[in-house]
């Protein structure tokens, strides 16, 4: 889906302080969005269906440019910014030239395979009780099969000859908004990086140092060269994203996104946020640059599933000097950007909160 807004504020563009008061910066323009009904991701493998995503998302774009286009006539617009909200984990395997490598080297939140809970199962007796609660203090995320580690595991491990030939072509793994940001603006794929909230809901990264945590990397490290990763930064990373379309790719070619979508060409662009995430900081939940605990709202959520999320202030610890900050059991704990957590808790059958009320 892709919706627009109307910057209210010219003086917010580019602040790094989201609003959580009742006049938002930012107002949706009635009429100019654009949704595509899929199902993005295939029941129980957790498969993405990529190329069908990737397709779904510049015809997104391409409509509300449409619309655009038509409506405001009468005086010229400029699209600052453009950025994402995304379902979260996802992670892609792509080719030494940034091309998605099919459905079946795909990784979400919705992986339910035998393999892969085989794996999550095996871990669990290897590790140690201290491990696994050192790496969920670290990471903020369970051992579970809906995160990376047991899926990249099962990825790598499995030693059937249609796998070995992923494993072989597989050059890095990127997120959705990541490849999409590579197609666009023209970009090496790996110049694009995710961002701290996409890696964050892996269960791999580090949510103090945001880097990646150093036990789950060893466990990785048996299975696969950890190059495959890709690297690592805030969403609003200005020095790559800043300069919009470029008329010719990285390798020199004409990008056909410089003549499809001309608005675009000066814009800023944004890596992605988780949709939890971005559903607190939409819904003034966010504490993006606060420590005002009056500003610290919790954000229930329900559709199929439900969640309770509440962001907190918290720097990126470079020096390791980790806070005294504690997951509580069964909760999650993610990063937002550089200054922000994401914890939370979350059920797997939100909806029925509408049958008890009726």
């Amino acid at each position: 889906r892709c919706i627009s807004y109307e910057l209210l504020d010219s003086r917010s563009c580019g602040s790094e302080e989201v609003s959580t008061s009742s006049q938002s910066p930012i107002k949706a323009i009635e009429g100019m969005s654009y949704s595509v009904p899929m199902m993005s991701v295939s029941p129980n493998t957790g498969y993405i269906r990529i190329h069908e995503v990737l397709d779904a998302i510049d015809l997104c774009i391409d409509e509300v440019l449409r619309l655009l286009r038509q409506t405001i006539t009468e005086k010229s617009y400029n699209i600052t910014a453009l950025g994402f909200s995304t379902f979260v984990m996802n992670l892609v395997g792509v080719d030494e030239f940034g091309q998605p490598m099919g459905d079946k080297a795909t990784l979400s939140y919705a992986c339910n395979r035998a393999d892969v809970l085989d794996t999550c199962s095996r871990i669990d007796r290897t590790l140690s009780p201290d491990t696994k609660q050192s790496l969920y203090q670290k990471t903020g995320a369970p051992l579970h099969p809906a995160y990376a580690l047991p899926q990249l595991l099962a990825f790598y491990d499995t030693k059937d000859s249609d796998n070995a030939h992923l494993v072989e072509k597989v050059h890095q793994w990127k997120s959705i908004s990541s490849i999409c940001l590579s197609r666009w603006t023209g970009q090496s794929h790996t110049q694009i990086p995710i961002s701290y909230s996409e890696a964050s809901w892996t269960g791999l990264l580090n949510f103090r140092s945001c880097t990646w945590n150093d036990e789950a990397m060893s466990i990785l490290e048996k299975s696969c060269n950890l190059k495959v990763l890709p690297s690592l930064s805030d969403f609003d990373r200005g020095d790559i994203l800043a300069d919009g379309i470029s008329q010719h790719s990285h390798d020199g070619t004409n990008n056909s996104y410089w003549t499809r979508w001309p608005e675009l060409r000066q814009s800023r662009f944004f890596l992605g946020i988780g949709d939890g995430a971005a559903a607190n900081i939409g819904s003034k939940c966010g504490s993006l640059s606060s420590r005002d605990d009056s500003k610290r709202r919790i954000a229930v959520t329900i559709g199929t599933s439900a969640a309770a999320r509440l962001c907190l202030p918290l720097e990126i610890d470079t020096y390791h000097n980790y806070s005294d900050t504690v997951v509580p059991f069964g909760l999650f704990c993610y990063r937002v950007d550089k200054s922000t957590l994401l914890l939370g808790g979350a059920l797997t059958d939100g909806g029925s909160i509408i049958e008890w009320a009726r």
